[in-house]
């Protein structure tokens, strides 16, 4: 669990810039464990997730990335030790590993609505509703949180992040409104090797510029616009 008291709401965005990763997977919905990998440069943001069946990352379910735009706000007016960020999301891609899931993301017509297991797919419009990720049509902008614990290295080693709840209830998600509190678990800032935990600790730039590139919505896609 994490320690309140630590988490701090006085940052400014040049302290968040570079690589984030979480050093451990983490229960992120029962049942499902996930490793998240946060790039930030201001005004830039990204983030590469891998999401598994076991904590020790064995079973592999799915793997994303979404980018976009972030904007640092000022403190929350509800949770004291986050401050507001908005998260704007210009593109989604995703591949599976999961047979189920395949059929599944196949069935609501997910991307192009033909899915082969490991096989990237752009899911920007229409995202993939199996798995609860929005596209930008649905989603443009989250409505996120932000607090940072130091370690008080002089270069940021073992500095923690939390980002908000991203969980719906009867007031909406993360896209309706802001999140209502920092999560329980935390990603780290990258000094050096990053974590290994699960799957990417070797993702870089030619993982990033292959995938963005390679993998776009063609104009025979674009059946939810």
């Amino acid at each position: 669990m994490r320690a309140v008291m630590d988490i701090s709401a006085d940052f400014t965005v040049g302290e968040l810039s570079g690589r984030w990763r979480s050093p451990a997977a983490a229960e992120v919905f029962p049942g499902i464990f996930g490793v998240d990998d946060f790039w930030l440069h201001s005004p830039f943001w990204a983030i590469h997730f891998n999401a598994y069946k076991d904590p020790g990352c064995d079973g592999r379910l799915f793997e994303l990335i979404i980018m976009g735009m972030f904007e640092l706000l000022g403190p929350s007016g509800n949770t004291p030790e986050a401050r507001d960020a908005d998260f704007s999301r210009v593109k989604v891609c995703l591949r599976l590993f999961d047979t189920g899931l395949v059929a599944g993301a196949g069935e609501v017509k997910a991307g192009d609505g033909h899915w082969r297991l490991g096989e990237w797919q752009d899911v920007s419009r229409g995202g993939c509703s199996i798995l609860d990720l929005p596209g930008v049509d649905e989603c443009p902008i989250e409505y996120d949180l932000l607090g940072l614990a130091r370690s008080g290295a002089a270069d940021g080693d073992g500095d923690r992040l939390y980002f908000g709840q991203r969980h719906h209830d009867e007031l909406g998600s993360i896209w309706t409104r802001r999140a209502p509190g920092l999560l329980d678990y935390h990603v780290v800032r990258v000094v050096g090797e990053p974590p290994r935990a699960g799957h990417g600790a070797e993702w870089g730039p030619a993982e990033w510029t292959h995938v963005t590139s390679t993998y776009t919505l063609t104009p025979d896609d674009r059946r939810h616009s």
